[in-house]
């Protein structure tokens, strides 16, 4: 009983706040030609109610790292929460070769708030209040000193139900491929051959460690086949943070909160 209470005290009061950093150095001849010596960030699942310790943490942490790119896969809110920290927390970031993200299923909890994310409140202006380039199911062509990379974003509105159109959104003239998506299930729609760097999150790792059959009955299959951790079948290659939130139950239990360093 005693160690039941110590265990389930450490999961909702020492683990959740226990951000590690992962560090990654990433396998792929085309990207690394292009980027070289370049650092980039991937964050996930925030599921921010206000600016508090673990955010000023998180983005003491990425200041420090002073990464050249930051990519972000989504559920910066909690379901049905406020916008406003999630809003400010992205007004804090800079990157030299820009910030990226795409949106989460919790980010379209509310309709009219999420608007928020690209443009200023009661107009059709895109927001100054911040610099994240929002990719909404295109892909956009960055040239490097050293080439091209194409860097795709895949938008859970559509990807949730029936994730179609991802080839569209990928290269056809074999130029390295960044693709974020929040739900990793992503990855069965992309075909093997096309060599591509598919970053995702919304699992947060499961926040517990549960069998594959469990999570399959629970109705959570992206987390019995793609909790967290580096995944690869031919060419294409996946990254699903553990991400740095909660949600339904603010715990997580030898599932800690992780910000990643993707190493070119």
């Amino acid at each position: 009983m005693l160690l039941s209470l110590i265990a389930f005290a450490y999961a909702l009061f020492i683990e959740p706040n226990r951000i590690g950093v992962r560090h990654l150095a990433v396998e792929d001849d085309a990207l690394n030609r292009v980027l070289k010596g370049k650092t980039a960030v991937h964050i996930t699942d925030l599921h921010i109610n206000t600016i508090g310790k673990r955010e000023r943490t998180i983005l003491k942490i990425i200041d420090d790292l002073k990464p050249d790119l930051i990519f972000l896969t989504g559920d910066y809110v909690q379901w049905k929460g406020r916008y406003d920290g999630a809003l400010n927390f992205l007004s804090r970031l800079s990157a030299p070769l820009g910030v990226w993200a795409v949106m989460g299923d919790y980010d379209y909890s509310s309709s009219r708030e999420s608007c928020r994310f690209c443009h200023e409140p009661g107009c059709g202006r895109l927001t100054q209040q911040h610099q994240v380039k929002f990719l909404r199911n295109r892909a956009d062509r960055i040239s490097f000193s050293n080439g091209t990379v194409w860097l795709g974003g895949f938008d859970p509105e559509s990807a949730l139900e029936e994730i179609t159109g991802v080839p569209e959104l990928l290269p056809q003239d074999k130029a390295p491929a960044i693709m974020l998506g929040h739900n990793p299930l992503l990855f069965d729609s992309v075909d093997a051959n096309h060599d591509v760097l598919i970053l995702a999150g919304d699992t947060h790792g499961g926040q517990i460690p549960l069998p594959a059959w469990l999570w399959r009955i629970m109705g959570y299959e992206k987390n019995a086949r793609y909790s967290h951790g580096f995944f690869q079948e031919g060419l294409k290659k996946m990254y699903v943070s553990r991400g740095l939130g909660t949600s339904h139950l603010p715990v997580r239990f030898l599932r800690p909160p992780e910000l990643v360093v993707l190493h070119f």
